[in-house]
């Protein structure tokens, strides 16, 4: 391929569904290519399939690929002089090169039906050979041809493939690749109902579009050899395209990620409405078979951009890896600003924020459990963990009976004579207090803290002493502590 030319990738869903992990990595990794190499990044919908297509299915690919900050070069929404960036738009085209082909001996039209195919299939298997179309409507004579057009016999169209020879290509992760011819069939190119069939859309459209590497899942191997012959039977060779084919994404057993696995979620959105930060998700994604050659995890996206190569794309499965997730959007999130954490955050909570009484204790609370927080709408469990029971009314009986006991109810008074000479709680002077009662009592280690933290939260365990008294409040405190003491 000349060094001239400039890279040109393509991530080109299909709407037959909503944007998974497995179409996230493939567009993210055509992305750093193009960007590593100073190039373009295309997006096209293939929605050729009609009968599978999804509402919305095109609206998921695209608001979530702005998401992740994979911006195209060229789309539907921003097209360029490549276009149309949909494939029902040039069905005409696709139509006009199959007959263009049918006329050049290149192709046939073959009338078998359902049936004719079911049957043919069966007779293979049963002789233990791999399914594969017969040719039988190869060898019609032309009079037989036209009979069958006088009648209206649906046909669809079939791309004649070369006898015995092999089809080769040199993949950027597997390396060299061969297929003989033999161990192929005469594809579809057209069907009865004008559409093109996926291989033949495909060709057409990387040509059109002028695509010069094609990274794409593993799954899509087996489809590379029709490719490559469509593109040679149409004049296209003279295009050089290169070809990727990424290892597959699996889970904890190490089965491929399917909609079976309940425990992982599949979609971009899914994780985006739990509030995942989105350099998280394609820091994440940039693991799943790539590594950086210096080893380093954490990678902002204008940083993979510089190191990205092909040269670092594993053969071996990736496993997608839940707890590395969290941990890495856990990174990213504790390098926000308390600022940004907060806008971050807040709009996810579901928890009645208004009981703590000022908003100035209530970002404190938001802000505790920051270092802990992979994402947005976990701060929903961790606040409700600590400060759902604020008013001690579900608190455990054994916790409770530990209250009753002397060197508890000494702690907790002596608490409450400090906290009643003050104005106003404030993370300094509750720091100020515990240290002055740790000096002044005799009591140590967990028969201290654990009454001061269960006459404010109800709970033995929680954060900072200081920073619970602050968000709590002297006045809430001082209840709590009068309503045990009188009980």
């Amino acid at each position: 391929m000349s060094s001239e030319l400039k890279v040109r990738t393509r991530y080109a869903p299909s709407p037959t569904g909503y944007f998974h992990i497995g179409g996230a990595r493939t567009a993210l990794f055509n992305y750093l290519y193009a960007k590593h190499m100073g190039g373009e990044f295309i997006v096209r919908i293939e929605d050729t399939d009609i009968e599978r297509n999804v509402e919305g299915g095109i609206e998921s690919q695209l608001n979530n690929l702005k998401w992740l900050h994979l911006n195209p070069d060229e789309s539907i929404l921003n097209p360029g002089q490549y276009g149309p960036y949909i494939q029902s738009q040039k069905l005409e085209h696709y139509k006009k090169l199959a007959y263009k082909l049918l006329e050049e001996g290149k192709a046939y039209r073959c009338f078998c039906d359902e049936k004719d195919l079911e049957e043919q299939r069966e007779i293979a298997l049963k002789n233990h050979q791999t399914p594969k179309y017969s040719r039988k409507c190869l060898h019609l004579s032309e009079e037989e041809i036209q009979q069958k057009l006088a009648a209206k016999i649906p046909y669809v169209i079939r791309l004649k493939m070369k006898d015995n020879v092999n089809i080769e290509w040199d993949d950027l992760v597997r390396g060299h690749m061969c297929v003989p011819t033999s161990a192929l069939t005469d594809p579809v190119i057209l069907k009865s109902n004008n559409y093109p069939m996926y291989n033949f859309a495909v060709v057409i459209d990387d040509y059109d579009m002028k695509i010069t590497h094609v990274l794409r899942g593993e799954e899509h191997i087996s489809n590379t050899p029709y490719q490559i012959a469509i593109k040679e039977a149409l004049g296209y060779d003279k295009q050089p395209i290169r070809y990727g084919h990424m290892s597959i994404i699996v889970d904890e057993t190490g089965k491929k990620l399917s909609k079976r696995n309940k425990a992982l979620k599949q979609f971009i959105e899914d994780y985006r409405n739990m509030g995942f930060p989105f350099e998280g998700i394609d820091n994440f994604l940039a693991l799943l078979g790539w590594s950086d050659k210096n080893n380093k995890e954490i990678l902002s996206l204008d940083e993979l951009v510089k190191v990205f190569d092909f040269d670092r794309l594993s053969k071996s499965p990736a496993y997608f890896d839940y707890k590395k997730m969290l941990w890495i959007s856990n990174e990213y999130i504790k390098k926000m600003s308390d600022e940004q954490y907060l806008n971050f955050v807040k709009p996810f909570i579901k928890f009645d924020i208004n009981k703590i009484t000022n908003e100035e204790n209530q970002n404190l609370m938001l802000l505790t459990f920051k270092p802990q927080v992979s994402y947005a709408d976990q701060i929903n469990e961790l606040v409700e963990d600590i400060f759902n029971n604020i008013d001690l009314s579900n608190t455990a009986s054994e916790l409770l009976d530990f209250m009753k006991t002397d060197n508890s109810i000494s702690v907790i008074k002596a608490m409450q004579n400090k906290i009643s000479s003050i104005d106003k709680l404030t993370l300094e002077n509750s720091k100020q207090i515990i240290d002055e009662l740790k000096k002044e009592l005799p009591i140590k280690g967990k028969e201290f803290f654990m009454p001061l933290r269960i006459v404010c939260i109800g709970k033995e365990h929680g954060p900072e002493m200081n920073k619970i008294m602050t968000i709590i409040g002297k006045e809430r405190i001082l209840k709590n502590i009068n309503k045990f003491l009188n009980q």
